[in-house]
């Protein structure tokens, strides 16, 4: 009898429980995010983990800590064997930072490619060099930021490559852009660290590669510890499939305008092409969730895309398509065009290390 009796009040005790949320259970179901300590500017000074901690952080974080500002990245990269230059590649990366969170982007390299992308208004235009711009909705709230990001993932790529074999100088204080920083000279170790592990079999090379030799200067802010200004270079030997190789690279780095804002303007219509806004994975799996779980396409009224399946690549319905519409009646219509991003992402660039643009 008091078995039952137990068993009954936990029942009643469940009943009545109103429950939490994953996000009220952290550690559990969703996964507890620790904030990132700030760095320390007097450690990183002579600490090469705590300076590439510096240099590693996304952009994101140096736009926070400085607020609006533009930031110039080029790099180069030159791979020889026996002498023989087989393979070389410099790129410049411009970001322009306007107000409400507005940005425009733009990369090139000297293999004629690049891409640009602009966030204006809440909405993304991106486009392959010489090419049209694609506008669109961003697919996720955080999407804006993250291409952001990449304009300016030069810097730590290179760090990475040569942070085994970096010897750190505090130079002392500094002033950069009305902003007081610590400037540190770059050296090569006499005793360089053994490159860490490689999990990934194309990066594989990496693990025996030499640190023959490196230099520089990287001034971080004294406040916030992010690069204000950076030189630096090296020189990497490797073997990879047999064949032994020198790599030699480079990236500079240095901001401008602290504080002030760029206007930062919308493509004209003309150079504006259509885009689609939803993948077609979207459709499907609407159609397939009928009546389990409510459709993710929308009218602009906030009403559900009633679901229907793509067949014989017919595009789905678009928001707000009735029944004499193109996409009511079943008309054809031509596959849609890849996004300005996706089409620069399918653009070959020259065979190359992956070492410096991991």
């Amino acid at each position: 009898m008091l078995r039952f009796a137990v068993l009954a009040m936990c029942a009643a005790a469940c009943s009545r429980s109103e429950g939490l949320t994953d996000q009220d259970l952290p550690g559990l179901v969703v996964e507890a995010q620790r904030p990132e300590p700030p760095i320390d500017v007097e450690r990183a000074s002579h600490d090469p983990a705590e300076l590439g901690r510096a240099l590693g952080r996304p952009y994101r974080v140096m736009l926070a800590a400085l607020g609006p500002h533009s930031v110039s990245v080029n790099s180069t990269i030159t791979v020889d064997e026996a002498g023989q230059q087989v393979s070389d590649l410099s790129d410049h990366a411009q970001i322009d930072n306007g107000d409400g969170g507005s940005y425009r982007a733009v990369y090139t390299n000297s293999a004629d490619y690049g891409r640009e992308t602009t966030f204006v208004g809440g909405k993304l235009y991106l486009r392959p060099r010489y090419q049209r711009w694609h506008a669109r909705l961003p697919e996720a709230p955080d999407e804006p930021a993250a291409l952001r990001d990449r304009y300016f993932e030069a810097l730590a790529a290179t760090w990475d490559l040569l942070a085994p074999g970096v010897e750190l100088v505090d130079r002392g204080a500094i002033d950069v852009a009305g902003r007081a920083g610590r400037k540190l000279g770059i050296g090569r170790a006499s005793d360089p660290n053994q490159p860490p592990g490689e999990p990934i079999a194309q990066r594989k090379w990496r693990e025996g590669r030499s640190i023959d030799a490196v230099s520089g200067e990287i001034v971080l802010d004294a406040q916030r510890g992010v690069p204000l200004t950076v030189k630096l270079g090296g020189t990497v030997g490797f073997t990879r499939d047999g064949r032994r190789f020198t790599m030699r690279v480079s990236v500079d780095s240095s901001i401008s305008g602290v504080g002030s804002t760029s206007m930062i303007a919308v493509p004209p219509d003309s150079d504006v092409v259509a885009t689609p806004e939803r993948r077609r994975e979207v459709d499907d799996r609407d159609y397939l969730l009928q009546g389990i779980a409510p459709p993710l396409r929308r009218n602009p009224d906030g009403t559900a895309i009633p679901p229907a399946p793509s067949l014989k690549g017919e595009p789905p319905p678009r928001p707000g398509a009735g029944s004499g519409s193109a996409a009511g009646t079943g008309s054809r219509a031509a596959p849609p065009a890849p996004s300005g991003e996706d089409a620069a992402k399918r653009r070959t660039k020259p065979a190359r290390p992956d070492g410096a643009k991991p």
